[in-house]
């Protein structure tokens, strides 16, 4: 009975090494929503990725500022207030793809903001080639959109804004300390370290995390070497990934730095109204940049 019962556990252990990619990358092929959906309509151009040293190729949406244009998808949030051209790089999670609806209104509220906008998605997910991705492999395709935007659209590296959110903020992370040249990152819903995020679950009560977990994403471990200004924001009622880990990461980061702990919100659905909305503090922190 006991030898059938530790058998059984370390086939369960076994699974979990052997499939770990499959249940942390989620990815989904149909784009549910485009740019242009009555809820957003907005312009953009299908791009496409190239990834270095392999044949496949990102799928991606370009969304330029256009002089003059307002965009208003939250009224009582600012509009066009960008002294300067900037660009936002988006770093989706990875539970989606970036035509879900949580997504795309964040693209929105960019747009709103005055920033042109570089979507897209990781290998594997919508309409981008490949299967599911490693850790290495979405470092490989951040610095592949990153690449795109500096040569195909001829954008400088001051004039672009790192945005990644969830498991997105620590592959984001990880371009900014590459590209210190960048103007600024946003972390949104991050964790420290992908193990710190499983060992949040119940199950990790009764797994050795650390033995089977291959896929790091050590942002904690990362963030004191970046050279550049960060902005972290979290949602108080983040069921997903505690709030805590935003405080750790704010404690190890270097100046300058700003936090916004947003009352409310949540892991995805993160805007509540108000002073305390998480777009007025991306409006703030652009502005010292």
């Amino acid at each position: 009975m006991v030898c059938s019962f530790v058998l059984s556990y370390l086939f369960f252990c076994l699974f979990l090494f052997v499939r770990q990619r499959h249940l942390i990358y989620r990815p989904r092929p149909e784009l549910s929503l485009q740019p242009s959906s009555p809820d957003f309509e907005l312009a953009y151009q299908d791009v496409w990725i190239p990834i270095e040293n392999t044949s496949e190729q990102l799928h991606g949406w370009w969304l330029p500022a256009v002089p003059g244009e307002q965009v208003t998808i939250l009224p009582d949030e600012p509009r066009q207030v960008l002294s300067s051209p900037k660009t936002m790089l988006y770093f989706c999670g990875v539970g989606r793809n970036m035509g879900d609806y949580n997504y795309l209104s964040r693209v929105a509220a960019f747009r709103q903001l005055g920033f042109s906008v570089v979507v897209f998605d990781y290998r594997g997910y919508g309409k981008s080639q490949g299967s599911f991705p490693t850790e290495e492999q979405l470092y490989d395709d951040s610095q592949a959109a990153w690449i795109f935007v500096r040569d195909e659209l001829s954008i400088p590296a001051e004039d672009v804004v790192i945005y990644g959110e969830s498991l997105g903020g620590a592959i984001a992370l990880n371009l900014a300390i590459q590209q210190p040249d960048a103007a600024g990152l946003i972390m949104q819903s991050s964790f420290t370290t992908m193990a710190d995020a499983v060992k949040h679950k119940p199950i990790a009560s009764i797994i050795p995390v650390d033995l089977i977990l291959t896929e790091d994403f050590d942002s904690i471990g990362k963030i004191s070497t970046l050279e550049m200004p960060v902005l972290i924001l979290h949602g108080s009622d983040d069921a997903v990934v505690p709030v805590s880990m935003s405080d750790e990461l704010y404690q190890a980061a270097p100046e300058p730095k700003q936090r916004l702990i947003i009352p409310g919100a949540e892991h995805v659905s993160i805007y509540t109204p108000g002073e305390g909305s998480y777009l007025k503090a991306v409006n703030a922190f652009i502005s010292t940049l």
